[in-house]
């Protein structure tokens, strides 16, 4: 659980999570599995990162306990060049909605990027990292201190795209459901090779095959659970849910959290050599060559059980009505 003291030399036991995310509905649902579970199950979280010009207040607004996860500011800009956005989940990222007055929550005063060096050198072999954005802040840590990586736990990347064959020439919607690359995927380069030498980095595929549920089951079972949490995230996700192209219900950052809480739910596991496009209409595509363990820098999550995911949003989401 979290706990927060004066004496800096006192070391917490159990596991140590780091969210580094980029403000959006889909990261406030992963976000809110990860405090609850907290609460209710076990866990600790040792650090939010959302991006600069982002204030956190999301997750404070329901959640029973006062928020005691402190917050690191990230990076306002990609390392080149940074991505418009698509505005999925309105001009806000939580559904452009009339939100009550809530003070928001002070960031710490230390860049993100010396948070994850401080942190891992503090804890080493302890910190696992979720990546839920953009990875500039993890290779602006890389810079900094080239074997930041070699300290982590695990790091987990929700991101990406696994193609049957090779990248398509023109496909702008593959293109989109790798946005978190996409958006800097000159810090993705520098992420890997590095990886490659610690332990793997886990990445989740948005393969519509295998990890889809029901727009009508987010709708009429999770999102009919009976708490202020669940009333967010439905507001947060009004106007996506209604969207057009919305039968499937497919977010990716509560999928890659699911993971990380749960391993039992994963069905699909592949292990590859990833790269990263840098150029060209295809930049910010992922490519894989996939390989045995050894030869890999990468393990992609290929696919999770739609019931047993169904079944760990439901427990985590209800569980403060047991």
């Amino acid at each position: 659980m979290i706990a927060k003291s004066s004496n800096a030399d006192i070391h917490i036991e159990g596991p140590k999570l780091i969210i580094d995310h980029d403000g959006g509905a889909d990261d406030a649902m992963a976000i809110f599995m990860a405090l609850i579970y907290e609460q209710y199950f076990n866990g600790r979280i040792d650090g939010l990162v959302p991006p600069r010009h982002y204030i956190t207040t999301a997750p404070s607004t329901s959640i029973q306990q006062p928020l005691q996860v402190p917050i690191y500011r990230g990076s306002n800009f990609s390392l080149v060049i940074s991505v418009p956005s698509d505005f999925y989940f309105g001009h806000d990222g939580l559904g452009d909605n009339d939100h009550e007055e809530i003070k928001p929550i002070d960031a710490q005063p230390q860049h993100a990027a010396l948070s994850f060096i401080e942190l891992t050198n503090k804890y080493p072999g302890e910190i696992t990292i979720v990546a839920l954005g953009a990875l500039t802040n993890i290779a602006l840590a890389i810079r900094l201190d080239s074997t930041f990586i070699s300290r982590l736990s695990h790091m987990y990347v929700a991101a990406g795209h696994v193609y049957k064959n090779s990248p398509p020439d023109s496909d702008k919607k593959q293109i989109q459901e790798a946005y978190v690359i996409q958006n800097d995927p000159l810090a993705d380069t520098t992420n890997s090779p590095l990886v490659s030498k610690a332990k793997p980095v886990d990445g989740q595929s948005t393969s519509k095959k295998n990890n889809t549920t029901g727009n009508e089951w987010r709708q009429d079972v999770l999102g009919a659970i009976p708490t202020k949490i669940i009333n967010s995230l439905n507001k947060f996700e009004r106007i996506s849910m209604n969207a057009s192209d919305s039968l499937q219900w497919s977010l990716l950052d509560p999928i890659a959290m699911g993971i990380v809480l749960n391993k039992s739910i994963v069905s699909d596991v592949k292990y590859s050599k990833n790269s990263i496009i840098l150029c060209g209409d295809r930049r910010g595509i992922n490519t894989n060559e996939f390989t045995i363990k050894e030869d890999a820098n990468a393990r992609l999550v290929n696919g999770v059980f739609k019931e047993e995911y169904q079944n760990l949003l439901f427990s985590i989401f209800s569980a403060e009505l047991c």
